[in-house]
């Protein structure tokens, strides 16, 4: 490579002059760039004037101008050693610079004229600001430029108020000279580089479009023209499309017309969970074994399902199979109850730690009165109880557990959770699937089931976990128990903390933040009130740890109750002052709606604050528990008639989304942020995001999107037809006095989007 060749290489990767990199996860490649183009820039065209400036000093006996120029240049060139690493504090650096050096102009200056061109260097702020910082230091920059405005239009000079310097010479030359290479040169290809910096982008932008364009083209082709049978069905299961091969091979033993039918109507045996299973078919006069592969494509709402004939592979595969599972099934079987034993659970965790990501938890289900049941019912009851058992959580756990018997009375599953917030959550669910009786040979038999969890990483004894867990289920009497070794110090900290938040609640320790909802260009629609409590004994304290708490001893309709009528005194506060109110949103629990007299409590709370109910906007979050989930609806229903608003917070996150989408008078969904972060990157987080738009599209239920932290994500979102946000990028939680001065304006301040994005929200 000749030198001219790596010189420009180099040149291009110091300049970031190519869109492909990537230095940081929070600032482009082209800013980075224009950074460095304006400092290098700065001190290599206005090098040459500063030595002379500083030669003619020496001459002049004018001293003060080289440690000037000295404590300038030092500082370009610090800012321009850490412009990638610490990209912001060279931002911020170049921008006092400006600042300062428009100050040592008029302050060092005693012409008058010459003091004059400070005040001008400022004006070049805001776009410097612009272009390395973003709207809003630019919005401020020329907010600030209001000072050099003044000074200008009244000629004053700092000068005036210290002893003046005396004026180089050619002061004059070289201050207009660096002004024009700044304002002329450093600034435009700062400006040429984010340019080319969206030009690179659109570009990019369309042959992408152009590469999917042509994988569809080339899948549509290797579909239709494949040799092997394939059909495609949609998210109902029905056929779509068949290839040649398929309509040849199934019109051999089915009806012409099976497009369009349920999948059922040809491969009844091929369920929504199974990715691949085998079936018998006769073809003509003779049976064959087909092979059905699914695989979902596209947006994965279609599946591709491939058929093959392996009847001679099936038959050697049944002649070896019938061999194997004679053998192994007298060791690694329990034939009393019809389920695998421990060795075989403890050989399946062994041999494929892989499966479950190298770290699992062990859960033991223990039924307490297996000796009651066996006394009263018989030896022979038992067994089928925990075969019952079994087939219950086979069904609830799915393919994320292998479930075997671990003694006379439990049985022992394994899932690839470790977490301790998802195990317990797990848990829980399990509990609750679990029937309290079951009918067995026309008998009712009651079952007490607890559970026991351990959990292990990398290289841990198996059979010491299972041990492990069959301990923590027989420790104490608790429905669920977890073997862990600092599970006593956690016990006595909750309690701490649980008894502390009882005294909160009567010493007005806690308080109320507010975070606003608002529409994409700004507009405030409702805020959501969340609790805050700063302990004088232990600090702040996050509500991730005490509402948890909370909700174990009780605590929580107390602290639901406290921060209703805290919500409703405020909002009385607010009308006596004049604000137009905007509804506030209070998150309910389910043991709150299993409060008898929770509605009557928050009705009351209303009429005593003579304030409308739509201004109190109710969030149920998707994996609130209610002990009577029929008492529960009736409960909502009655405050939605009453006037209040109702939303499902949390959607998407549990297992009973749809069916409190339907069975509650819901009127707003907030999509979870897990399915926000980063959507304009995630496409599985944006095909959810679409499938739940499109659904409450159909519900007509409005849509809001929580935990925005980007506008791009607003972007994203509002071609996804979602018009309502909340998060960080618009605003974060704030005191009331804050939120007050924000109602009073109805719009958040400094939201400025593009005209296909306002034009997005009005549509």
């Amino acid at each position: 490579m000749s030198f001219i060749a790596h010189l420009k290489l180099q040149l291009r990767d110091y300049f970031y002059l190519q869109d492909d990199y990537h230095p940081s996860a929070q600032v482009e490649a082209w800013r980075i760039s224009s950074l460095r183009i304006m400092l290098v820039s700065i001190l290599l065209l206005c090098s040459v004037f500063v030595i002379q400036s500083a030669w003619q000093s020496v001459i002049e006996k004018i001293a003060y101008v080289i440690p000037m120029a000295l404590t300038f240049y030092v500082a370009l060139t610090a800012m321009l050693l850490i412009s990638r690493r610490h990209f912001y504090i060279s931002s911020y650096g170049l921008l006092s610079l400006i600042v300062l050096a428009a100050i040592s102009f008029n302050a060092t200056q005693n012409n008058q004229t010459l003091s004059m061109l400070g005040p001008i260097v400022m004006y070049s702020t805001p776009f410097v600001a612009f272009i390395l910082l973003g709207w809003r230091a630019g919005l401020f920059c020329i907010f600030l430029n209001i000072a050099p405005l003044y000074i200008l239009i009244n000629q004053i000079s700092l000068a005036d108020y210290f002893t003046p310097f005396p004026v180089q010479e050619h002061a004059n030359y070289y201050l207009h000279v660096i002004l024009f290479v700044f304002t002329n040169i450093c600034i435009p290809l700062a400006i040429a580089r984010a340019s080319i910096a969206a030009k690179r982008g659109n570009q990019y932008n369309i042959e992408r479009n152009q590469m999917l364009s042509s994988q569809n083209q080339l899948y549509h082709a290797l579909f239709v023209d494949a040799q092997t049978a394939k059909i495609i069905i949609d998210s109902d299961r029905k056929i779509i499309e068949a290839n040649d091969s398929a309509k040849s091979l199934l019109r051999s033993s089915l009806p012409k017309h099976f497009i369009g039918e349920h999948l059922n109507y040809i491969f009844p045996e091929l369920s929504e969970r199974d990715d691949s299973i085998v079936v018998n078919r006769t073809m003509g006069a003779k049976m064959k074994v087909l092979e059905l592969s699914a695989q979902s494509i596209n947006d994965e709402l279609h599946t591709l399902i491939t058929i093959q004939d392996v009847s001679a592979k099936a038959l050697l595969h049944k002649t070896l199979a019938v061999q194997t599972q004679a053998r192994q099934r007298q060791k690694l079987y329990d034939e009393n109850i019809g389920l695998p034993n421990r060795q075989w659970l403890e050989n399946k965790l062994s041999t494929n730690a892989e499966q479950f990501n190298t770290a699992i938890s062990l859960c033991a289900i223990r039924i307490n009165n297996a000796h009651f049941i066996e006394q009263k019912y018989g030896f022979l009851y038992l067994p089928k109880v925990l075969k019952r058992l079994s087939t219950l959580l086979s069904e609830q756990m799915g393919e994320r557990s292998v479930i075997a018997v671990l003694d006379r009375h439990s049985l022992g599953f394994a899932i690839s959770i470790v977490d301790d917030a998802v195990i317990k959550s797990a848990m829980n669910q399990v509990i609750a699937g679990l029937p309290r009786s079951m009918v067995i040979e026309g008998l009712t038999i009651h079952v007490d089931c607890k559970v026991g969890v351990a959990t292990h990483t990398v290289n841990e004894d198996v059979s010491r976990l299972i041990n492990n867990a069959l301990h923590a289920v027989t420790d104490n009497d608790a429905v669920i128990n977890y073997y862990e070794m600092g599970s006593q110090q956690r016990f006595i900290e909750h309690q701490e903390i649980s008894i502390l938040l009882n005294e909160a609640l009567s010493n007005d320790e806690l308080y109320v933040d507010y975070q606003p909802k608002v529409r994409g260009d700004g507009t405030i629609i409702g805020m959501e009130a969340l609790l805050r409590w700063n302990s004088p004994i232990i600090g702040g304290v996050s509500p991730g740890v005490f509402i948890p708490i909370a909700e174990q001893s009780g605590l929580v309709l107390r602290l639901t109750r406290w921060l209703v009528n805290h919500v409703c005194m405020q909002i009385r506060q607010w009308e006596d002052e004049g604000l137009d109110i905007v509804p506030v949103a209070i998150n309910i629990s389910g043991p709150d709606l299993d409060q008898a007299d929770f509605k009557k409590y928050l009705i009351n709370c209303v009429v005593e604050q003579n304030i409308k109910p739509h201004f109190i906007e109710l969030e149920l979050t998707e994996s609130a528990k209610t002990q009577n989930i029929p008492d529960a609806i009736a409960t909502v229903q009655y405050l939605a008639s009453f006037g209040f608003c109702i939303t499902l917070d949390d959607f998407g996150v549990g297992y009973s989304g749809l069916s409190k989408l339907t069975n509650f008078p819901v009127q707003r969904v907030k999509i979870d942020r897990q399915f926000i972060t980063n959507i304009q990157s995630d496409a599985k987080n944006a095909q959810v995001v679409e499938a739940i738009v499109a659904m409450c599209k159909v519900f007509k239920i409005d849509v809001l999107a929580e935990g925005v932290e980007d506008l791009r994500e607003v972007d994203c979102l509002l071609e996804m037809g979602c018009k309502s946000f909340q998060g960080f990028a618009f605003a974060r939680p704030m005191n009331r006095q804050s939120i007050a001065k924000l109602i009073d304006k109805t719009q958040m301040p400094n939201v400025k989007l593009p005209l296909k994005r306002q034009n997005k929200i009005n549509n």
